[in-house]
């Protein structure tokens, strides 16, 4: 099926395309920060890493009339828990939007 521009809908488009989101991508990242270990005197002794929360990345697509995911919402994907610190518009064309979402994998739930 072609979709051609009719001049009245971009794209020709009429309804959403989308009713949930559409996953284009997923990173996971565990920033980590490095501690220097001193004696009494101020002596280095060494260093250890220590890791941080797991941070997640998605980009998705929506229907034009479906709401993003609200900062501080939990969004599941696969087996993951991604409690929303970032929602940012990044493309919106005919009846879909993508947007880039960041936060982090929830723990002990």
């Amino acid at each position: 099926m072609a979709i051609t521009q009719d001049g009245a809908q971009l794209f020709g488009f009429t309804t959403d395309t989308f009713k949930s989101m559409v996953v284009e991508s997923f990173t996971l990242s565990t920033p980590a920060n490095r501690v220097d270990l001193d004696d009494g005197d101020g002596q280095p002794l060494g260093a250890t890493i220590v890791p941080q929360r797991v941070e997640a990345s998605l980009t998705v697509q929506v229907g034009a009339s479906q709401a993003p995911p609200a900062i501080g919402e939990s969004v599941t994907y696969g087996s993951y828990a991604i409690l929303v610190t970032s929602v940012d518009l990044t493309e919106s064309q005919a009846d879909y939007q993508r947007y880039s979402i960041s936060g982090y994998v929830k723990t002990n739930t």
